[in-house]
């Protein structure tokens, strides 16, 4: 008996939603169908889940990226006499939107770390208004003189796990912004902690770097943004 079961490769930009669709799957004596899905792989640093839904349920909507990369999925389906189909598999791949995409993830929970994006900027702007970060970004910030595309705005940020966090302009001014981590002393977090930025631009990855963090209330620069050359240097 050809037990059919069926997936689409879903889209989304990252920070969009995307549905897993399972409903073209078939059993030729028409017999009711269970539907497993499994996320199989998220990229590195990625906290995203499956949706939820029942056993029954063939579509899994509104699954999150929150992280650029490929999202692999399994669909099986199973009829009410307990055949099972072949597995199926579709792959999501998340793209940023924004032509300026900065994102943040660490290896350890419990430590505290913050994203900065610091505006034509250097350690004496950090906490500032030349500074996105959680103290006064998680709505945005009126940097200007472009409008409001060229604002940053903090989209994640994240406390007790791993991250990632995110920091992003739609369409920034072609100057320079600084990437700097802060670990925040509110998480106490005793050894070395591996924490990697990747930078995108124009959706395109041009850089990322792992650094061990070991210090509370530290200050670690990354990297500089040259938008007008469209470079990255650490």
């Amino acid at each position: 008996m050809d037990l059919q079961c069926s997936a689409h490769d879903p889209t989304a930009a990252a920070f969009g939603t995307s549905d897993l669709m399972g409903d073209l799957s078939s059993d030729p004596l028409g017999l009711g169908l269970t539907y497993a899905w499994t996320l199989l792989s998220i990229p590195p640093g990625s906290g995203s889940v499956l949706p939820g839904g029942l056993p029954t349920d063939a579509n899994r909507l509104g699954f999150a990226p929150d992280l650029v990369g490929f999202y692999d999925f399994e669909l099986m389906v199973t009829n009410t006499a307990g055949v099972d189909s072949q597995p199926c598999y579709a792959t999501l791949e998340a793209i940023p939107t924004q032509d300026l995409w900065v994102e943040m993830f660490w290896q350890f929970g419990g430590d505290d770390m913050d994203l900065h994006l610091v505006q034509n900027g250097g350690v004496a702007s950090l906490r500032t208004g030349q500074d996105c970060y959680f103290g006064n970004c998680q709505n945005g910030l009126d940097w200007g003189p472009v409008g409001g595309d060229g604002d940053p705005i903090l989209d994640l940020d994240d406390i007790p796990g791993t991250g990632p966090e995110n920091i992003n302009v739609q369409a920034p001014e072609s100057i320079l912004y600084d990437v700097y981590l802060h670990d925040y002393p509110g998480s106490v977090f005793n050894v070395a902690n591996n924490v990697t930025v990747r930078i995108y631009l124009s959706g395109n990855l041009e850089w990322e770097n792992t650094i061990a963090i070991s210090n509370e209330n530290t200050d670690q620069y990354f990297a500089t943004i040259d938008m007008a050359t469209q470079t990255v240097t650490p």
